[in-house]
């Protein structure tokens, strides 16, 4: 059960900027169509970054032993600090006319996946089963992505401000259980 609590607040704490940005792409309008084809195309990165990182942890853990809860606890905490900083930085998502919508839609999905490696290499690092935990993940990924876009019309631009610190410290208290092995 604890591991499944940690897939499950891993999921949220990555999803949270998908549904941030698929909120400010809500808030932009966008057709039913278009949002099925967004929340996938970011669905299927995550899912796909998440198995990378799953796969590379549990064939490293092998090698790497006692040290697996401290490596994986740590990558987390570092990314969710990177999070935290980076999400301060940012004032707004920038839109660049001079690419195609589906360029933006790949650059897009492939910068908000780049967290589910290193959860992903943290999770496979502990021995979670893989297939639960793609599960999980894509489901949760595709559905805050959906919600996200069809709620973005009715939020205001501070959850989006908000989304990335929040998402950075729960992956910060995971990393933190993980590391002293409460999860």
């Amino acid at each position: 059960m604890d591991k499944l609590l940690a897939i499950i607040l891993l999921a949220l704490s990555t999803g949270i900027d998908n549904f941030a940005v698929s909120a400010a792409i809500g808030l932009g309008g966008v057709k039913a169509t278009s949002r099925i084809r967004i929340a996938l195309t970011i669905g299927i990165f995550e899912t796909a970054m998440t198995i990378t990182g799953l796969l590379l942890g549990n064939r490293l853990s092998v090698y790497l032993g006692t040290y697996t809860n401290w490596i994986g606890g740590l990558l987390l905490i570092g990314t969710g600090i990177y999070i935290i900083f980076n999400s301060q930085k940012k004032n707004a998502i920038s839109k660049n006319k001079s690419r195609s919508k589906l360029t933006q839609q790949f650059i897009t999905a492939m910068s908000l996946s780049i967290d589910n490696l290193i959860v992903g290499f943290s999770l496979g690092s502990q021995k979670i089963p893989i297939t639960e935990a793609i599960i999980v993940i894509s489901i949760i990924s595709l559905s805050l992505s959906l919600i996200g876009m069809e709620l973005g019309t009715r939020l205001s631009h501070k959850v989006e401000e908000y989304s990335e610190v929040i998402s950075g410290l729960i992956i910060i208290g995971v990393g933190l259980a993980i590391s002293f092995k409460i999860l």
